[in-house]
């Protein structure tokens, strides 16, 4: 069984990839068992492992799947593991996810993280990666995605490759609370007037929090935000911006990047 998020494509890419890989045919969406969460119990088979897949936000677990793991209700574990997705470094992230499943009473027994394409637009000289870095990213993610299933084929456990990087309390400890709570907001979303009220984004937010005006057809974002920017990169005329941080900046997801690198091949 695994858990899984993603926002752009990264993670639900590695999420499929270690389900087809692992005969894990159990891929479970987290906004969409949001629902269920609480009052309702999974329960994996013998041996069964648990997975959680999802992007790294600021240097930590999302907040949102952090509330998610904590209203988890699953039985019969008995081997955890977890593959986050990341642009450079992770920070505590193993510490973070380790400690927070410790306290349902599981344990980690394996932790990965992938390099994947920069997504993450929302303050200044953060911007995606060039084209040629984001081809290098991806190669390299196959390489390391496979080496995570083999690892979870094999049980092996005590395991960790993080890429924690440097500085790695500050960014987590200082930086991840203020990102957490001043950084996730919708508030900011606006249109710079190129919108054709297509509603891409209405239909991709995996919280639909994305309603249209019912006047002019533009989007309008509610309160249920985690911040993912699909919104943003979905959008075929860049007309979604995040308050100013985002004006100029480029697009990406996983899925038209990979089919631009298969057509270079």
């Amino acid at each position: 069984m695994i858990f899984y998020f993603s926002g752009t494509g990264n993670s639900e890419w590695l999420a499929k990839y270690i389900g087809e890989r692992t005969n894990d045919a159990n891929l479970l969406f987290i906004p969409d068992e949001m629902g269920r969460v609480g009052s309702h119990v999974y329960v994996l088979a013998e041996n069964e492992p648990l997975g959680f897949v999802f992007p790294c936000y600021a240097w930590g677990v999302p907040k949102f799947v952090e509330d998610f793991i904590c209203r988890l209700n699953v039985s019969n574990v008995s081997y955890l593991y977890f593959a986050c997705t990341c642009g450079d470094d992770t920070g505590k992230t193993k510490e973070i996810f380790c400690n927070l499943v410790e306290g349902r009473g599981w344990k980690c027994n394996l932790g990965y993280a992938v390099q994947m394409p920069e997504s993450y637009v929302n303050l200044p000289f953060f911007d995606v990666d060039p084209k040629d870095k984001e081809r290098r990213k991806i190669s390299s993610a196959f390489e390391r995605a496979e080496l995570i299933c083999e690892e979870i084929r094999g049980r092996v456990s005590d395991k960790f490759d993080t890429i924690p990087g440097g500085m790695k309390w500050l960014k987590s400890n200082v930086v991840r609370p203020f990102f957490n709570k001043c950084l996730i907001s919708p508030k900011p979303f606006k249109t710079n007037g190129k919108c054709t009220s297509c509603g891409i984004c209405k239909k991709v937010c995996p919280l639909n929090n994305i309603s249209a005006n019912v006047v002019n057809g533009v989007p309008q974002w509610g309160r249920n935000c985690v911040g993912c920017m699909r919104c943003y990169h979905s959008c075929p005329t860049n007309a979604i911006q995040w308050g100013w941080f985002t004006k100029g900046k480029g697009q990406y997801l996983f899925k038209k990047a990979i089919k631009q690198l298969s057509s270079v091949e």
